[in-house]
């Protein structure tokens, strides 16, 4: 997903809110909120488009500060 390539391109945990639901006539939402780690893997994902939901996931940020001390991102 593009959520992914953006993760791994700004070397970031990225946390992604999705609208649910019908707005009007012409126009819904399909959620899918998500949470991506530096590498883009999916740490966390609402997927049942048939409740309101919420992603959690554990972010570990001194391990990101590792990362980027080390150069590996």
């Amino acid at each position: 997903t593009l959520l992914r390539a953006r993760a791994i391109e700004t070397q970031t945990y990225v946390i992604a809110a999705a609208q649910y639901g019908q707005h009007n006539p012409k126009r819904a939402s399909f959620g899918s909120a998500m949470i991506v780690d530096p590498w883009g893997k999916v740490l966390a994902r609402c997927e049942d488009a048939d409740e309101p939901s919420i992603a959690l996931a554990n972010i570990d940020l001194d391990y990101l500060q590792h990362l980027w001390l080390l150069g590996t991102l």
